[in-house]
């Protein structure tokens, strides 16, 4: 455990040589480390292959122990997209092969863990051999995937129904449903972004007005980047007009890039993860950081800690992608600590309780007067 000597935030190292042979990492900035209650923290960690492993997590002593990871895994288990359940501790989804599967860790150190099909795609998808990257609502009721034929789905479980599918597309990079279950988000390689209303139609919306890739989603809401210098937030039901956060030229894109992630339970922050595509130095504030923005536009920042993962060549391993959890209260990251070359691991960092930055500059001054 060290201490950012700039920003004072506790960093706890999760995961190290002793966890796995190979790297072990956060699985998307969208997809939390933590579960609901932070009890419990999971990584992605490569042995023959990438697996999901689980430790229990003590808040109070920042301590973690029964690092385990699942003896029955189910035939062709992604444990590089596990989603922990956002209303119940013990519980995660995961796709295999052409399902969705809720697993059930039990209490202990056991590693026979339940498996239980929550939908089969096979029918949805014919063509398909498999569906991935999944995201789910905060209800945990609304589920959206992508098949590895260009296709995507939404389930919603209450009623065990399809609520939105298309079988086939061109170019798709990957689709998400936003915190409340009504909408969807669909991206494309090309940038283009097309956003659903699940509950009018469904009716789709292409958005004309900055397309965005990397985001964080919230209830009817999104962040993202916007231009090549700026930030900003828009509403899904209304996705052409946006709102601009932080001053112009204070978050370009000329050798930093970067990706978002916001806490289940508040919209009130995104979390934006800067970094250099080809091992930098820092030029500007919040390059090769972890901070908080306000998405109020009330140009509010928390410097949260520095990343020390060096990004070389755009690697997309290197590169942070941190998430919150669910209370906002600590983010997880991954980084190669400074060595390029080097062992990637998860590390955990809590949020201080620290003063934010206001971005906005002082008025000019309308009068002045020199005494002499």
């Amino acid at each position: 455990m060290v201490t950012d000597p700039v920003f004072g935030s506790t960093i706890l190292r999760v995961t190290d040589a002793g966890d796995s042979t190979g790297d072990c990492r956060t699985f998307y900035s969208n997809m939390p480390s933590l579960n609901v209650n932070n009890t419990k923290i999971a990584a992605q960690c490569r042995s023959d292959y990438m697996r999901t492993k689980v430790w229990d997590f003590n808040v109070a002593t920042m301590t973690l122990s029964n690092g385990r990871v699942q003896s029955n895994e189910p035939a062709g288990a992604q444990g590089y997209f596990t989603l922990w359940s956002p209303t119940i501790h013990n519980k995660f989804t995961i796709c295999a092969q052409m399902k969705l599967i809720e697993v059930t860790i039990p209490d202990g150190t056991s590693t026979t863990w339940t498996n239980k099909t929550l939908h089969d795609f096979t029918a949805d998808f014919p063509d398909a051999s498999s569906v991935t990257q999944h995201s789910v609502s905060n209800d945990d009721n609304v589920f959206a995937v992508m098949s590895n034929t260009g296709g995507y789905a939404v389930w919603k479980r209450s009623a065990n129904s399809i609520l939105l599918k298309a079988t086939s597309g061109s170019d798709l990079n990957e689709v998400e449903i936003d915190k409340s279950g009504r909408y969807l988000v669909a991206l494309q390689n090309d940038h283009s972004v097309n956003v659903w209303d699940l509950q009018a139609g469904p009716t789709r919306t292409k958005v004309t007005t900055q397309p965005f890739n990397h985001r964080a989603m919230g209830n009817g809401i999104v962040s993202s980047g916007c231009e090549a210098r700026r930030l900003c937030v828009r509403n899904l039901a209304t996705p052409n007009s946006v709102t601009f956060l932080l001053p112009a030229d204070s978050w370009s894109y000329a050798v930093q890039q970067d990706h978002f992630a916001m806490p289940r339970n508040s919209d009130t922050w995104m979390v934006g993860t800067r970094y250099a595509t080809n091992g930098q130095s820092v030029t500007n504030a919040y390059d090769n950081e972890i901070v908080m923005i306000a998405t109020d536009g009330s140009n509010q920042v928390k410097r949260i800690a520095h990343h020390h993962s060096v990004v070389v060549n755009n690697n997309y391993d290197a590169q942070p992608k941190a998430s919150a959890s669910h209370d906002g209260h600590f983010i997880t990251f991954t980084s190669n600590w400074g060595n390029p070359n080097g062992r990637l691991d998860l590390y955990l960092v809590r949020i201080q309780a620290s003063v934010t930055t206001d971005q906005t500059p002082p008025q000019r001054p309308s009068s002045l007067t020199i005494f002499r």
